[in-house]
């Protein structure tokens, strides 16, 4: 039995923590064969990746080096990945300045209703039920 001497991946990171992704990249690193790899996870290509095959429209372009070399051959695909990195950056911040203007009346109203919600009970038994008959 020969060892494998080619590995296909398509989208490698989709559904994997980082301490996975971290374990994939080392794996990736140490491979001693070829690696063709689908991806859209930018820091995992700029990891692992040493040529670049575009395929766009018909045509194949090949760039040798990593993702980092990629981007700065081609203009185009170094403003699309710029534009992607503003906009996650953007809406990580919008995110956060929503969560901080809830007004503190607002988050007391939201621990309230969570505090209702728990001491309700939820299955409609009331606590102690379970085990009541068992010590009279």
């Amino acid at each position: 039995c020969t060892p494998a001497t080619l590995l296909i991946l398509d989208e490698p990171t989709n559904h994997l923590d980082i301490p996975s992704k971290e374990a994939l990249e080392q794996a990736l690193q140490a491979f001693d064969g070829t690696v063709i790899c689908v991806s859209h996870d930018r820091f995992f290509l700029k990891k692992v990746a040493t040529r670049i095959v575009e395929i766009k429209d018909s045509d194949v372009k090949d760039f040798e080096g990593d993702y980092t070399s990629y981007l700065s051959k081609d203009a185009k695909a170094a403003k699309r990945d710029t534009k992607r990195e503003e906009k996650r950056v953007k809406a990580e911040r919008d995110a956060t300045k929503a969560k901080s203007k809830m007004s503190k009346a607002e988050k007391m109203k939201l621990k309230k209703e969570k505090a209702k919600s728990f001491n309700q009970g939820g299955g409609g038994k009331k606590k102690g039920s379970k085990n009541s008959g068992r010590w009279n």
